[in-house]
C-alpha cells in the first residue's frame, strides 16, 4: 500500500468561508477533492491534465504524465525534459497501476474518464483508499466513479465548465491567484473574439477526423468543440449526434453540406497540424465528396486535438477558429 505524502509544497489556496483550517473542499464528480495541504507529487493523464498543471504552476511537483496528443505549449516545454525523467513520461498508453504507484504519487490529474477505472489506474474511491487524491476534468464525471467514456453523466460542455475546472483545480494544488488570472485571460480573449463577430452569417461547421483513412468520426454535441465552433462564429452541423468522435457514414457527411471542415491533428508529442494532413488530403481526393462545399470551395482546415480539448488552450482554439471562419473581421 502506497504511504500518502503529506506535502510541503507552498500555495495561496484557501479555505472556504466558515470551514476548519485545511478542512475545505472543492466537488468533483461528486468527489470532495480537499484544499488544504497542496499534494506534493502529481501524476498527470493526457494533454489536457499535463498542461493544466503546468499553467497552475505545479510543473516542478509533476512526477509523471502520459498521452500528449500535440507538442507543449512552449511556455511548458521547456520545463518538460522526459529524457532526463522530469518528469517520467508515457507516450503510448495508460502506464500500469503498478507503475504509477512505483512513481509514489499523492495526486493524480486526469483530462479523460478512462484513467479512474478498475482496469486503468483505479477508481478514484480506490486511489483514495491508499491516500492518493485526484482531479478528473468535469466534462467528463462519469454517471459512477470508476465507469468509463460510454458512462458520461450530464456534464457541462461550456467554456464556464472549463473555467470552473481550472478555478477548482487552482485551489487544489495552491494556486488560487494563478488560476483566477489564467481564466481571466481566457475570458478576455474569448471576450475580444465576440465583439468583432456581431452581425456575422455563421457558415456550418463539421469537425471530424478520419483515422487510417476509414470511417469518419465526427465531433458532435455534448462536448466543448462545439463550444469552441459556436464561440468562433460558426454552426455546428451535426447538432443532433452526440458525444465526441461519433461514427457515421459518408452519405451523412454529403447530405449535411458542411461549408467549412475542420480536422484536429492527433496523437503525439511531436504531432503539430500538419499531422491532419494525410486526412485533408483524403478528404479532397474523394470523388464522393467533391461537391460538399467545405472541399468544393477549398475550406479545410488543421487545428490540434489538444485545442479542442477541455483546457487551457481553448479560449485561443476560439481565436484561432474565428480567424479561418471570419478572416474579414480580424
Amino acid at each position: 500500500m502506497l504511504v500518502a505524502l503529506s506535502g510541503c509544497a507552498g500555495g495561496d489556496a484557501e479555505p472556504e468561508a466558515g470551514s476548519g483550517s485545511g478542512a475545505a473542499t472543492v466537488t468533483n464528480c461528486g468527489v470532495g477533492v480537499p484544499t488544504g495541504t497542496p499534494p506534493a507529487r502529481i501524476f498527470a493523464a493526457f494533454h489536457n491534465g499535463v498542461e493544466a498543471v503546468y499553467a497552475l504552476g505545479a510543473g516542478d511537483r509533476l512526477v509523471g504524465a502520459a498521452y500528449l496528443d500535440n507538442p507543449l505549449l512552449p511556455e511548458y516545454a521547456a520545463q518538460f525534459q522526459p529524457k532526463e525523467q522530469k518528469p517520467t513520461y508515457y507516450p503510448e498508453e495508460y502506464p500500469s497501476r503498478e507503475e504509477v504507484l512505483r512513481l509514489d504519487p499523492d495526486f493524480v490529474v486526469s483530462g479523460f474518464t478512462g484513467a479512474f477505472t478498475t482496469e486503468g489506474l483505479g477508481t478514484r474511491a480506490e486511489l483514495e483508499k491508499i491516500g492518493i487524491g485526484s482531479y478528473l476534468f468535469t466534462q467528463y464525471c462519469p454517471t459512477t466513479d470508476g465507469q468509463g467514456q460510454k458512462s458520461l453523466a450530464d456534464n457541462d460542455v461550456s467554456l464556464d465548465g472549463v473555467y470552473g475546472d481550472l478555478t477548482d483545480l487552482g485551489r487544489v494544488l495552491g494556486a488560487t491567484s494563478r488560476a483566477e488570472a489564467l481564466v481571466a485571460s481566457m475570458r478576455k480573449t474569448v471576450a475580444d473574439v465576440e465583439s468583432r463577430l456581431t452581425g456575422v452569417r455563421r457558415p456550418t461547421v463539421a469537425m471530424l477526423n478520419r483515422p487510417g483513412g476509414g470511417e469518419l468520426r465526427v465531433f458532435g454535441t455534448e462536448d466543448v468543440a462545439t463550444t469552441i465552433i459556436e464561440k468562433a462564429g460558426g454552426t455546428q452541423v451535426f447538432a443532433d449526434v452526440p458525444g465526441r468522435l461519433a461514427r457515421i457514414g459518408t452519405e451523412e457527411l454529403i447530405k449535411r453540406k458542411p461549408e467549412v471542415i475542420v480536422v484536429p491533428a492527433c496523437c503525439g508529442a511531436d504531432i503539430g497540424p500538419d499531422g491532419a494532413q494525410s486526412v485533408i488530403d483524403g478528404l479532397r481526393s474523394d470523388p464522393a465528396l467533391a461537391n460538399v462545399p467545405a472541399i468544393r470551395n477549398g475550406r479545410i482546415y488543421a487545428v490540434t486535438f489538444a485545442e479542442i480539448t477541455p483546457g487551457v488552450r481553448n479560449a485561443d482554439a476560439v481565436a484561432t477558429l474565428a480567424k479561418l471562419l471570419h478572416p474579414e473581421r480580424f
